[in-house]
């Protein structure tokens, strides 16, 4: 997914690096002594907190000499950042107005940056030819082990945090140990030393506490009948791959790797490396992209794509990728040629369709709706006359 570098850390920094940004700000403009700008009217601290966004908005606060101007969403979110620990401090926020809403000027200002703002390049999904590739490259031990992580990744949706190294810090979504992956055969468990491992009918792994909030949430895939790209042997390999190494625990995150002297850590880093080779050796004239459009939440976007092409229900790809939201359709590209496949056939199956005549159609309405639509009379037939409304409000929940 497309990221602002500079304040966009993960998701456990942003309040602190945000806050950290606002007492700098307050620095610059000789307000640091009074951070929470209490000896400021509404109007003061208003234009203050317009100030902050336009400045980070800027990338005034980057790491780097040469920041690059930020995207609108990301410095709103510092300054929502910095108004709720106003709100945490026991204060009010300084963008609410009277009404209780975000001020209509910080509105404004936001949907200024985003009317400017380039269009987001979501990272590409990639089809099963890129995983199959990436299995048929691997070489050596390690080769072999980050090919088998990432395409066992891909039967659910996990993000990079999930099966890689991804850096040191608290983080809400933890890596995935042996203990979370349970084989099976029908609904009999098997365990992990069992040399049938590989030849269980499903598997399910539980992926503990996540970004969504929603805990232990388990997702199960059944074995297919295809040689590489299948999610039990594949986890079975990983499985055994860890065992066999000295002191074993099945607490381990399935991203440790053992080369014979040294422990070390498989990483997402080394995962896009791998991507980016595979995508390069197929080809922009067969994939339709580079490897400079995909990333490691590539990932996450071709099992969406492929379940979507699969005509698989909404609500299995939202179940298996774990989304809580149709935010997942981000990843659904219309440019994907094979979603418009024999359509141009198929909407022409019916010569032509009947229209049913509305009941007062033939009839003069102009005067006996004094003007109105029948859309407008059929709402006010149902939900009566109430000057001012329209009918989401009249649908809008009363308390």
């Amino acid at each position: 997914m497309a990221r602002d570098k500079g304040i966009t850390e993960g998701t456990h920094k942003k309040h602190d690096r945000s806050w950290d940004i606002w007492l700098g700000f307050t620095l610059r403009i000789k307000l640091h002594a009074d951070p929470y700008m209490e000896g400021l009217d509404e109007a003061g601290r208003l234009r203050i907190c317009g100030a902050f966004m336009h400045a980070v908005q800027r990338g005034d606060f980057g790491r780097s000499r040469q920041q690059k101007q930020l995207r609108g969403n990301t410095a709103r979110a510092a300054l929502d950042n910095v108004a709720a620990a106003f709100v945490a401090s026991g204060r009010r926020s300084p963008i609410i107005d009277t009404r209780g809403k975000t001020h209509l000027h910080i509105e404004r200002q936001t949907r200024g940056y985003n009317k400017d703002d380039p269009a987001t390049q979501h990272e590409k999904a990639l089809p099963p030819i890129v995983f199959k590739r990436r299995l048929s490259m691997a070489t050596h031990p390690r080769e072999l082990a980050r090919a088998w992580l990432v395409c066992g990744a891909l039967f659910f949706a996990m993000r990079s945090c999930e099966y890689t190294f991804v850096g040191l810090g608290e983080r809400k979504t933890r890596a995935i140990r042996p203990r979370d992956i349970v084989f099976w055969v029908g609904n009999k468990s098997i365990p992990h030393n069992s040399p049938n491992l590989h030849l269980a009918t499903s598997i399910s792994i539980d992926f503990g506490d996540q970004k969504s909030e929603i805990k232990d949430e388990t997702v199960s895939q059944d074995a297919n009948n295809k040689s590489g790209l299948n999610p039990v042997t594949l986890f079975a390999k990983t499985i055994r791959r860890l065992r066999s190494y000295p002191n074993y625990s099945d607490e381990w995150p399935i991203h440790t790797f053992y080369d014979g002297t040294n422990f070390t850590k498989i990483t997402s880093k080394e995962i896009l490396h791998d991507i980016r080779c595979s995508v390069d050796c197929i080809g922009q004239d067969i994939l339709g992209f580079t490897s400079k459009d995909v990333g490691t939440h590539s990932v996450r976007a071709s099992l969406a794509m492929m379940m979507f092409l699969a005509k698989e229900p909404i609500y299995t790809i939202m179940l298996i990728g774990r989304w809580s939201s149709d935010a997942f359709l981000a990843y659904i590209k219309k440019q994907i040629k094979e979603f418009t496949r024999s359509v141009s056939s198929r909407m022409l199956q019916n010569d032509t369709f009947f229209n049913i005549p509305l009941a007062h159609e033939g009839h003069e309405t102009t005067n006996q709706n004094n003007g109105r639509s029948h859309h407008r009379q059929a709402n006010l037939h149902i939900f009566g006359r109430q000057a001012g409304s329209s009918l989401r409000h009249q649908l809008r929940p009363r308390n």
